[in-house]
């Protein structure tokens, strides 16, 4: 019994040790003892230093901290693609029509009708003069728009099935 409560207690100290900042990336300092300007630190990194990089980490838990940083290598090709995506990249895909006006209190009639039945989906509007479109859902083929067309057509007449062209999204990284 009592080298159960002895194994039990070992593993649960040794747990606890072992997910102790887990998370924390190196020291600065310990990039910074390898004389590399922060400039050449991706090429030194990548080409000279990765050797002794490792035996400066061999005690890494000496080097653990909440101040330590992270190097993102990254090629700039990426962010061009990126770039040229979201400028002219558009897909074609499916949206459900809901209600094509003039008036615009209509519409906004009918966007509080369908927010209040379904909070979930994606509404958005088109103004093409001079009349509103009203649409709901981007889908990318066919039998998901109709599906969802179903259920909308128990709140709302007269919804129709369109082949529309959505621009692609690229999401950006917020900066610190």
């Amino acid at each position: 019994m009592k080298k159960i409560i002895l194994y039990t207690l070992l593993l649960i100290c040794s747990t606890f040790h072992s997910q102790n900042d887990w998370k924390l990336y190196p020291k600065k300092e310990a990039l910074d003892s390898l004389n590399i300007q922060s400039t050449d630190l991706s090429k030194s990194i990548l080409q000279d230093a990765p050797t002794k990089l490792d035996t400066i980490y061999t005690d890494s838990l000496y080097y653990l901290s909440s101040e330590g940083i992270l190097v993102e290598n990254k090629d700039s090709k990426i962010d061009t693609i990126n770039n040229y995506l979201s400028e002219h990249g558009k897909y074609n895909g499916y949206t459900i029509q809901l209600y094509v006006s003039q008036k615009t209190d209509k519409v906004r009639e009918l966007r509080k009708k369908f927010i209040s039945n379904f909070p979930e989906m994606i509404l958005f509007d088109e103004y093409i003069a001079p009349n509103i479109f009203l649409y709901s859902g981007k889908f990318q083929d066919y039998n998901n728009a109709v599906f969802s067309k179903m259920k909308l057509q128990e709140v709302f007449d007269n919804t129709l099935v369109v082949r529309k062209s959505f621009p692609y999204r690229v999401e950006k990284k917020m900066e610190d």
